[in-house]
């Protein structure tokens, strides 16, 4: 699987294991909910608040950062005989995770990292915001799965 990287720095987490990270977090679904299709490709970017106001803005019509937006990839996407497809794109406001993770008086490294596995859920397709409670209970799960709890 290929997991592209870009954008600012993240303290104490280097882009090797943001990837490998994001790796341990899809293997570790697999093995709790079996994917329907391999994952071919993931992006991870880092941005500024205003950027993420910005995209925020533009694709869910609210006027203030966020800390995560996924952009899931097109189910349809490519060949339909694929053995693997991509994931999508996790956009993380490095800003909005300092804070968090002040808040919650932990790394920004370990914030960034709840993140990446919130995005990756969303991208699969899971929403805490319409559910009843699923993708809050397997982020708990993987949490766990992954050393994060």
């Amino acid at each position: 699987m290929n997991v592209e990287v870009t954008g600012g720095a993240v303290p104490r987490l280097s882009r090797r294991e943001i990837t490998a990270f994001t790796r341990k977090v899809l293997l570790t679904l697999e093995k709790l909910r079996p994917l329907e299709d391999e994952i071919s490709d993931v992006s991870v970017a880092f941005v500024d608040d205003d950027s993420m106001k910005n995209l925020n803005r533009q694709f869910r019509h609210k006027n203030k950062t966020t800390d995560v937006l996924t952009f899931p990839a097109d189910a349809t996407y490519g060949d339909p005989n694929r053995k693997a497809r991509p994931l999508g794109d996790i956009v993380i406001s490095i800003d909005q995770a300092r804070r968090q993770a002040t808040t919650e008086r932990h790394s920004v490294a370990t914030e960034v990292r709840y993140l990446i596995l919130h995005g990756i859920l969303h991208a699969l397709g899971y929403d805490h915001e319409t559910d009843r409670g699923e993708m809050n209970d397997l982020e708990a799960e993987v949490r766990r799965g992954v050393g994060l709890d």
